[in-house]
């Protein structure tokens, strides 16, 4: 479908890419160059010198076939619109699917239902977060907000539309809700999403990527431009466009400017490099809450999921426990602050034969198994008599049915061999900022205004965990019913 009246022109994200990373976040002049005052250019830049030519036209065009992405297409879908989710992966569920699926909400009237006394209000979670945004009573009302949606995500899954979460089983995490087959197994969750998405009608276009956002010739934005498995560029014209491309850890860059202290972690994310981000600042708008994430990630999730509900214990290499090892998000930052950059999981064959099994065989030949207390110092490379005091004291510990140094009261169970462990290091898996948004999840300009037509959810939008993700996504889908209903 090639341009006729209308001209159109994609916005060149290279420059956005530089200024986010130099701490600008004005757009692109015409000259491709970034203007000196960081504002909004009253044009844009052409990637190269190809001309915008569409070759598809839909109504929403969704950028991002994540948990937010996935919820941002049903209802403008279900209400009859043309909607395209585009991915640059050959399937949907982004970085969600794979992870531990520790799907933390308190809002949730499920919540309230199985787990009453971890339920808080919107009001109390206002008072519970309150403290901590003093100076910032717009992330309050945008945690509150997500809060809120993300308990909506949780209903949605169970009551409309039947998902059974896991029973509730004794660990430090009441308010979680798990996947129905256990640690790791987030792929039933979606296959249902999917189910639903696919129902509304709305379609997916896999291994295609984003590259930058089209505008018209007045500058309201019109779609987007993609490069597509053959390298060709693939432009599609659409009323609206949602970004719901991630975060950008990947993109070292931006973490040596926004998160210095783990910049130099291994990552274990690719892709996610803050394209859909830097697209937003190209087209005019700003960043909000760019820092470092709550906390990092262990290679292995074996290495400290497994702690959320069996016995297991965290040694350093010096033979010290180092943190509750129900506190499960506490080990990587936790050997990092005790000067390590590694350490061990010990568990036994309660949890190794327990429900768990994709996330033990995630971890693959990490796992390594020894039948007595000499085997395992030698295959973790452990003096013997470190290996004993470590044992000894968390027998004592068991004994006693008390842990003086770090208050840990589930899961206190002497291990028998045979023992199982793996040598676990930190990693960045997760960012933290991306676009500022409205209430409505519209991509804001520097004055605090929506840019029309533009949307943006999930980690592109600042989200870090899988609930407050896919309660962005319904909102902004609730939100592109109402907009775009004609």
């Amino acid at each position: 479908m090639s341009m006729n009246r209308r001209q159109f022109c994609a916005l060149g994200t290279a420059g956005a890419l530089t200024a986010i990373a130099a701490g600008m976040v004005g757009c692109a002049n015409e000259s491709g160059k970034l203007s000196d005052t960081g504002a909004a250019a009253p044009a844009a830049t052409a990637l190269g010198d190809a001309s915008v030519n569409f070759g598809q036209e839909v109504d929403i065009l969704v950028v991002g076939a994540g948990i937010s992405g996935m919820f941002a297409a049903i209802d403008p879908a279900a209400a009859g619109k043309n909607v395209l989710i585009v991915d640059q992966n050959a399937t949907y569920g982004g970085d969600a699917i794979y992870s531990a699926a520790c799907q933390m909400c308190s809002t949730a009237k499920l919540t309230e239902e199985e787990r009453p006394d971890k339920y808080m209000s919107p009001e109390e979670v206002r008072e519970k977060f309150a403290p901590y945004y003093e100076d910032n009573p717009e992330g309050l009302d945008r945690t509150v907000l997500l809060q809120d949606w993300g308990g909506r995500y949780i209903d949605r899954m169970h009551y409309d539309w039947g998902y059974q979460f896991q029973e509730l089983r004794e660990s430090p995490y009441h308010q979680a809700f798990f996947p129905k087959d256990g640690l790791c197994t987030m792929k039933s969750e979606f296959e249902l999403i999917n189910e639903k998405v696919t129902e509304a009608g709305a379609n997916y276009l896999f291994e295609t990527t984003f590259k930058t956002l089209i505008t018209d010739e007045s500058g309201a934005i019109a779609g987007a431009r993609f490069v597509q498995k053959d390298g060709s560029l693939l432009d599609i014209k659409a009323q609206a466009v949602v970004l719901a491309t991630g975060g950008y850890v990947s993109n070292q860059e931006w973490m040596v400017k926004y998160a210095p202290e783990w910049a130099f972690l291994g990552n274990i994310v690719s892709g996610r490099k803050g394209d859909g981000i830097a697209a937003g600042v190209a087209a005019g708008g700003t960043l909000a809450g760019m820092t470092a994430s709550s906390n990092l990630n262990p290679r292995y999730e074996a290495g400290h999921m497994l702690g959320t509900f069996y016995p297991l214990i965290g040694l350093l290499p010096n033979g010290k426990r180092f943190y509750c090892e129900t506190a499960v998000h506490d080990a990587a930052t936790g050997a990092l602050a005790a000067g390590y950059n590694e350490w061990y999981s010990i568990w036994d064959g309660v949890a190794q034969n327990g429900i768990d099994q994709e996330v033990i065989a995630h971890a693959g030949n990490a796992i390594q198994t020894a039948n007595t207390v000499e085997e395992l110092a030698e295959k973790m490379g452990l003096a013997l008599e470190t290996v004993q005091a470590a044992l000894a004291n968390w027998d004592a510990i068991c004994d006693n049915q008390e842990d003086p140094d770090f208050g840990k009261t589930l899961f206190l169970q002497k291990l028998q061999p045979p023992y199982y462990f793996l040598r676990n290091y930190p990693v960045r898996y997760k960012s933290c900022g991306g676009l500022a948004v409205s209430d409505r999840m519209e991509v804001l300009d520097e004055g605090g205004n929506p840019i029309p037509n533009l949307y943006a959810c999930g980690c592109t939008a600042g989200t870090e965990d899988i609930v407050p993700a896919a309660g962005s996504g319904m909102l902004v889908s609730t939100t592109l019913a109402e907009d775009y209903a004609a």
